[in-house]
């Protein structure tokens, strides 16, 4: 039978008052380092004695609520600063405990050495307390991070890379997303946030068995996931990659495809009728525009404001359906948007638009 001891014991540390009228002369042959540990609150106690190692009253020789404790980080940046608050005198004179808590620790990297110092604050005047075996004012906290089991973190992506297909239109992809993890449980499922702005188009997930990221092995696996497609502007989270199997799948990555257009020098004559936007007439149909293609024209060209009334025109047809590569004019247009009230005319011009991913949060 195997036997494991374990004890419980409170992370104390004894430092020294050199209050006046007393000659220091106490040395302690070993000091501990103090512990803490990422994921929980930990409480210090302190053990404040004189020069004559006889334990101090903190309530009335020290000051009450006078002791501080100040942790200072490896890059000399103070951490925070905590109230050392006594205990009942009576009972347990000279002890007093702080705690810092989990918060101030999460954002800290581990494994590294803090330092900190005590400080008595009587009348304004602030005086160090002694740390260490040789009277210096600062001691030594070892901050571990892996002591206590905490979930795995959710990991945002937002970066994309775009290749052509074979209509000239771009695809977009995003970082090879790790679905294996070296875990106690073996991870079956996993969540994608898609979150989209302003999105008309489809988007799916790629995915890859092999140990090695490749453009060619996403390629074979198609769409193991299926896709999800919209063709009103739609923002918000997408109900798409939500409980994902993992299976034998090592990595995945999000793709999409918005209706993009490359065209350009289009202008459209467009009315404006209490509330209600129409493409009435095609000034010039531009160059190099395909079906479907969105043009974006500022709420601010038509007598309203950006982002409120912005009109978002579909190109309906063109006039040369041929290669990705042809020459394509805009012969029709519809077009959506709320307009401001009463009735008139513009000419304008817009920008392409494309919707896109604004982020994929893994979890």
């Amino acid at each position: 039978m195997q036997k494991i001891q374990s004890y419980l014991y409170p992370n104390r540390v004894t430092i020294i008052a050199d209050l006046a009228g007393f000659t220091t002369e106490y040395t302690n042959v070993y000091q501990r380092t103090i512990k803490i540990y990422q994921g929980v609150d930990n409480v210090i106690q302190f053990d404040v004695k004189n020069a004559d190692q006889k334990r101090l009253d903190l309530t009335t020789t020290v000051g009450a609520q006078t002791l501080s404790l100040a942790v200072i980080d490896e890059g000399n940046k103070l951490v925070n600063t905590y109230a050392i608050t006594p205990l009942n005198q009576t009972t347990y004179k000279g002890l007093g405990t702080v705690t810092i808590p989990a918060t101030d620790l999460a954002n800290l990297y581990s494994p590294q050495n803090l330092k900190y110092s005590v400080i008595n604050t009587t009348a304004g005047i602030k005086t160090p307390l002694y740390t260490d075996s040789r009277f210096s004012a600062l001691g030594t906290i070892e901050l571990v991070g892996t002591a206590v089991a905490v979930s795995r973190p959710s990991r945002m992506y937002k970066d994309f890379t775009a290749e052509i297909d074979l209509k000239g239109l771009p695809i977009y992809h995003s970082s090879s997303i790790p679905v294996t993890f070296y875990e106690a449980v073996i991870t079956s499922t996993v969540n994608l946030a898609i979150s989209v702005k302003n999105f008309i188009g489809t988007i799916w997930l790629d995915a890859t068995e092999q140990s090695t990221i490749a453009v060619e092995s996403y390629r074979a696996a198609g769409r193991p996931f299926g896709s999800w497609s919209t063709s009103v502007l739609y923002t918000g989270t997408i109900p798409f990659g939500s409980g994902i199997s993992v299976g034998r799948y090592r990595y995945v990555r999000v793709s999409y495809q918005s209706q993009n257009s490359q065209g350009t020098g289009a202008v459209f004559t467009i009315s404006k009728n209490n509330g209600i936007y129409a493409v009435t007439g095609i000034v010039k149909g531009g160059t190099g525009y395909t079906a479907n293609a969105l043009i974006l024209v500022p709420g601010s060209q038509l007598g309203g404001i950006d982002a409120v009334n912005d009109a978002l025109i579909t190109v309906t047809s063109i006039a040369t359906v041929g290669s990705s590569y042809s020459i394509s004019s805009v012969t029709s247009a519809s077009v959506s948007g709320t307009a401001t009230a009463g009735f008139s005319v513009f000419q304008a011009s817009g920008s392409n638009y494309s919707g896109l991913i604004d982020t994929i949060t893994v979890s």
